[in-house]
């Protein structure tokens, strides 16, 4: 088990019960602004889950959010599963230490699913994120990507096997919330080493997307775009910051931690090994 964060809350691969085993003092509206922000191609919602596809690329955007108490687990399961079936998916539902239904990692586990990519949500007070994070590079502020910026993100991306349609859904659909949107990027010697993006909903910054060239890694460019988000996002009146980071990204775990952001909540996936 990690340190407990904000939340108190965390999930134990062990022992599906451990998932629930403190107070849920976290902040289970994190988890609908990160659905907000990665819109997928297609959504439908129902008791408050929400069914989301858009042709298999990404796993938030090709999962069932689970949400809420209300309505019955095995009728909102077997409605996931009839959904991604229908598509000629495996089922994967999401499913948070803030706002996933009692007892679901038990119920779903007994029903062969097993879970995968545990990612911790983190939060900030921007003021302390501008305190604790410096640029050293040059940092640009846009409301939609430049080609620049596109190209360093999908420099990265592309290295995962992403397909030329799976780049313009990216670009189109993924990165285009029906939110407030900035693009930062940080420019060294004319060229584009860095990349993020921000999503502002309901009070909150959401920090996505964030990229760096791999030949200009371990030089401060994901600090520096940090600090332009933050500043940004504070001349904009927004106090809080939030992401999310795979529990295996060390670096990232540690940028973040510096930068003054507190995990909250974690969840993960659980994906269907029988159906």
């Amino acid at each position: 088990m990690p340190p407990v964060g904000m939340s108190g809350a965390f999930w134990d691969d062990a022992d599906p019960e451990r998932f629930y085993a403190a107070p849920m003092r976290c902040e289970p509206l994190l988890d609908q602004l990160m659905a907000n922000a990665w819109r997928p191609l297609i959504e439908e919602q129902h008791e408050g889950w929400r069914y989301r596809w858009s042709d298999g690329l990404t796993r938030r955007a090709n999962s069932a959010l689970a949400v809420g108490r209300t309505g019955t687990v095995d009728d909102l399961v077997a409605r996931a599963e009839d959904y991604y079936g229908l598509r000629g998916a495996p089922t994967l539902i999401q499913v948070s230490t803030a706002s996933a239904p009692r007892g679901l990692p038990a119920y779903l586990q007994s029903r062969g699913y097993r879970s995968t990519a545990r990612t911790f949500v983190q939060a900030a007070a921007i003021a302390d994120v501008v305190e604790r994070t410096e640029s050293r590079f040059d940092i640009e502020i846009a409301a939609t990507p430049s080609d620049e910026w596109f190209g360093t993100y999908w420099s990265v991306e592309a290295t995962r096997g992403r397909t030329d349609t799976d780049m313009t859904l990216y670009r189109h659909v993924l990165l285009a919330p029906e939110l407030p949107t900035v693009f930062a990027a940080a420019r060294r010697d004319g060229k584009v080493v860095g990349v993020v993006q921000l999503v502002v909903d309901r009070g909150w910054a959401g920090v996505q997307c964030m990229a760096t060239a791999p030949s200009d890694r371990r030089q401060g460019v994901a600090d520096s775009v940090l600090n332009g988000l933050a500043i940004e996002a504070a001349e904009r009146g927004i106090g809080r910051m939030y992401l999310a980071v795979m529990a295996t990204n060390d670096a990232g775990t540690a940028l973040y931690a510096s930068a003054g952001f507190r995990a909250t909540h974690d969840y993960c996936y659980f994906a269907d090994q029988v159906n």
